[in-house]
């Protein structure tokens, strides 16, 4: 291994033990509260050693907010490979999404964070494959239109992103009011969560001649 890879690989990896510290700092302190002064310590470094690699707080922020949105898109990729219908997919797409923030809830902070970046930042890899989940929905939405599943009258980019906004709403009700839910209302949020997939289905299925 020569000196350019070797020295490749170690920023690569201090890069990566930075971002994974940072994401235990945000989940037990907050997005708001949390420093890089936390982060530093976290990740058993200096500030100086750190700021070789991010320049600020929200640029760390960004990064993880990258990762989660490119994760969030291969997932999205697998759930509308193979067979099924428009429908099936789109289904398969909310359930799988569902899934990715019940696994990871420190994740959906930061996709929240692509709403409303930060100035200092540049936010254009999140921009770019938002974009792409956009396309991937309003390709599926087609494809549900042409084969009879969806409703003919409804129009994929309106839609694309009406199922985003929706399904952003109820992940970010379920995070953040989901443990209240069970306490106060014995609501579980895996039925809450079938509940509003049963309404999205009635609302997209076509209806029976």
């Amino acid at each position: 291994m020569g000196v350019t890879e070797r020295k490749q690989r170690e920023k690569a990896y201090r890069e990566t033990s930075i971002l994974e510290a940072a994401k235990k700092v945000f989940l037990a302190k907050g997005l708001i509260t949390a420093t890089i002064d936390d982060i530093a310590a976290e990740a058993e470094l200096g500030k100086g050693t750190l700021y070789r690699h991010y320049r600020s707080k929200e640029d760390i922020m960004l990064a993880i907010s990258e990762q989660a949105t490119q994760e969030l898109h291969a997932l999205y990729v697998t759930a509308t490979a193979g067979e099924g219908s428009g429908l099936q997919k789109i289904l398969r797409m909310m359930r799988g999404y569902y899934a990715f923030v019940i696994a990871n809830p420190a994740y959906f902070g930061f996709i929240a964070f692509f709403e409303s970046p930060f100035p200092t930042t540049n936010a254009g890899v999140v921009y770019e494959t938002t974009t792409a989940i956009n396309e991937l929905f309003q390709r599926v939405l087609q494809q549900g239109i042409a084969d009879g599943s969806l409703r003919a009258d409804l129009r994929a980019d309106l839609m694309s992103n009406t199922l985003w906004a929706s399904s952003y709403g109820m992940m970010q009700f379920i995070v953040s009011k989901g443990g209240h839910l069970a306490q106060e209302r014995h609501i579980d949020s895996q039925e809450l969560f079938e509940t509003f997939l049963a309404y999205l289905e009635g609302g997209l299925r076509k209806p029976k001649q």
